[in-house]
């Protein structure tokens, strides 16, 4: 009997590190949220860029062309998103700071969490989308039947090349396995 009250003291004890070491765990994740934009930021990664890091007087290589955008997004198979752009074509000015917006739908009747990921084409065009504000930058979570528009923000690059005079900005949405109980 006194074996079985030790044993069971020691299980609560583990349960209560694992516990603490779980919570350590997400409290470290979610702080690197903030210092991950941070970086991305001061590096340019992920095309990321502070509104007064833009130098308005960059050499306009191709800056006299205007470029036209268009925007598109789709949903990994099988998941209930439905994302879509309330703009599908722009003309654009390098150098010109542009708002689009995006609208995504959670149509199951279940929360759902899920992350959007940019790409763009030609593939060479993205080091001169430069983009300020993006529903990308993290986890998106959505109560069931949920719609909401979120806005993007970016520049073109006045160092644009002549020879790109379209983008397609896409995203592709995915959904974030185990975060479906997880706050947002």
């Amino acid at each position: 009997m006194e074996a079985a009250a030790k044993q069971s003291r020691s299980n609560r004890q583990l349960m209560k590190k694992l516990a603490v070491v779980a919570l350590l765990m997400f409290v470290f994740a979610w702080g690197l949220i903030p210092l991950y934009r941070v970086v991305c930021e001061v590096t340019g990664l992920n095309n990321v860029v502070k509104a007064d890091s833009l130098d308005e007087a960059a050499p306009a290589t191709a800056a006299a062309h205007d470029v036209e955008m268009t925007f598109d997004a789709t949903v990994q198979a099988g998941l209930p998103w439905q994302v879509r752009p309330l703009q599908t074509r722009l003309k654009v000015k390098p150098g010109q700071f542009v708002q689009v917006e995006y609208e995504i739908t959670n149509a199951s009747g279940q929360r759902v969490v899920g992350q959007a990921i940019p790409r763009y084409l030609p593939a060479a065009a993205a080091e001169y989308v430069k983009k300020l504000e993006c529903f990308c930058f993290r986890q998106q979570a959505f109560a069931p039947g949920e719609t909401r528009r979120f806005p993007v923000v970016f520049v073109v690059d006045k160092r644009l090349p002549a020879s790109i005079d379209s983008i397609t900005l896409a995203y592709t949405v995915f959904d974030v396995p185990g975060n479906a109980g997880a706050g947002s």
